[in-house]
């Protein structure tokens, strides 16, 4: 990406109890909890839709250490609460692989 910035992807699934939850990731979830566990549960924006994103895709975009949106596909507008639930999630694990 131009400038520093970095696009992580991330593959969104069903999780426990109907819930989507992260099921693949550029990142381990150690990765994940170290490095953006905190700008994660910062985030205050809202995720846009990005027609160039997979089904179930989300990317994290960031510039440097700092987190400056999360895109979704279009499969998931409408439900951009349970997508950043599920990244915070995410980022909560410590286990070694998705």
């Amino acid at each position: 990406m131009k400038a520093g910035r970095l696009a992580l992807q991330f593959r969104l699934g069903p999780g426990r109890g109907g819930a989507l939850a992260v099921k693949a990731g550029e990142l381990s979830p150690r990765a994940l909890r170290q490095k953006w566990r905190e700008p994660l549960l910062a985030y205050a924006g809202r995720p846009a839709v990005r027609q160039n994103l997979g089904l179930h895709e989300v990317q994290l975009m960031a510039g440097r250490d700092k987190l400056e949106s999360l895109r979704i596909a279009p499969d998931l507008a409408g439900h951009e609460d349970a997508v950043l639930a599920a990244m915070r999630e995410a980022a909560e694990r410590t286990d070694a692989s998705w």
